[in-house]
């Protein structure tokens, strides 16, 4: 008996998730829950990624944050279907395109295929711009980056000039689909298996294609494509949003201050420190985080080490040299730290940190 699938393409908004209150981090996890899928399925990600907890330092911040977190404690699997670089299956050849825009930008006519092609982004970033929501990305921002996309390909050719998106799609397509079969197996016959794909915004298109014809074909699944629902995200959704502003440093500090104090998330305490630093209320700003490292900070994935690392920059200002050490080196001991963290910990271990224009 052949397998069924019901897939869904969840576009993923990588830091623009942040920028859109009605489509940031926890909608997308609360659209994948109400797709109820089987098995989930990340194109960001190559096989074997999250083995390693430096995967977490993805540009695809709803993975870290909430997708996969959430997947583990529904107890759903998550299969990485990406490219790694390099990879054996994949169809390109790293370096070409920017290697093709060298050589068209010697010749007149050749720059003149690249204006066209850049100016061909436009639309595309008149809509980044603006706070989507899931409709607007799937029937509005989609719709334009594979315009986009069609330009460059006309104009530059397949391959290098399209950076082989569709032979590439079809590879992550046929690894995804491969994991629907797997999961019909344990479901058992006449199952219809719900594949949730979660791809980044350039990658989209040409993998909805690959999973609704060729790859569909070449794999002996029988695809149905769906579209994933816009889900309201309710409150955490609404703080997610509020936290995301004051991370960007949006809004007049003080009204956010207020709003965040009627956050019980510990991410809050964070970010409260972060708008009082800015604003020069040192010590307001240690004893939120003091008070914050003193319970459990250990989510999301990101607070333990900008936390530590914040901290112990305070106490540094503060003149409290042991105790900023104390805090950098805890950065450097966590299993994971974001990238930027270790380095603001590295750096303070090799010198105190002080503002600029002041002495260490």
């Amino acid at each position: 008996m052949g397998v069924s699938a019901c897939v869904a393409l969840f576009p993923l908004g990588g830091p623009f998730h942040t920028r859109w209150p009605r489509y940031n981090v926890v909608h997308v996890r609360e659209s994948l829950r109400s797709f109820e899928p089987h098995v989930v399925a990340l194109a960001p990600l190559a096989p074997g990624a999250l083995t390693d907890p430096a995967w977490q330092d993805t540009d695809e911040l709803a993975l870290p944050h909430t997708v996969v977190p959430w997947a583990r404690r529904a107890g759903v699997p998550v299969v990485e279907v990406g490219l790694a670089e390099p990879d054996r299956d994949d169809p390109g050849f790293p370096g070409a395109g920017a290697e093709l825009r060298r050589y068209l930008e010697m010749y007149e006519e050749g720059r003149a295929r690249l204006a066209r092609v850049d100016a061909a982004w436009e639309p595309v970033r008149e809509l980044l711009a603006r706070p989507l929501d899931l409709a607007a990305v799937l029937n509005e921002l989609l719709p334009a980056v594979e315009r986009q996309q069609a330009v460059a390909r006309e104009l530059l050719g397949e391959g290098p000039g399209d950076e082989w998106r569709d032979a590439r799609a079809a590879v992550v397509a046929s690894r995804a689909l491969a994991a629907a079969r797997a999961a019909s197996r344990d479901l058992g016959d006449g199952v219809t298996v719900r594949l949730a794909v979660l791809a980044g915004l350039e990658s989209a298109p040409a993998l909805r294609r690959a999973l609704g014809g060729s790859a569909a074909a070449a794999s002996g699944v029988n695809v149905e494509l769906v579209e994933p629902a816009q889900v309201d995200g309710g409150d955490e959704g609404r703080e997610r949003a509020l936290m995301d502003a004051a991370m960007a440093g949006s809004g007049e500090p003080e009204s956010t201050l207020r709003a965040l104090a009627e956050v019980a998330a510990p991410e809050a305490r964070y970010l409260e420190a972060n708008l009082l630093f800015e604003l020069g209320r040192l010590d307001e700003a240690t004893g939120r985080l003091q008070a914050l490292v003193a319970g459990d900070f250990s989510e999301p994935y990101y607070l333990p080490g900008f936390a530590l690392a914040r901290l112990g920059q305070l106490l540094d200002l503060a003149g409290r040299r042991e105790e900023a050490v104390r805090n950098y080196r805890g950065v450097m001991a966590l299993s994971y730290a974001p990238a930027a963290a270790r380095e603001a910990a590295a750096a303070g271990l090799g010198a105190p940190f002080s503002l600029p224009g002041r002495g260490a």
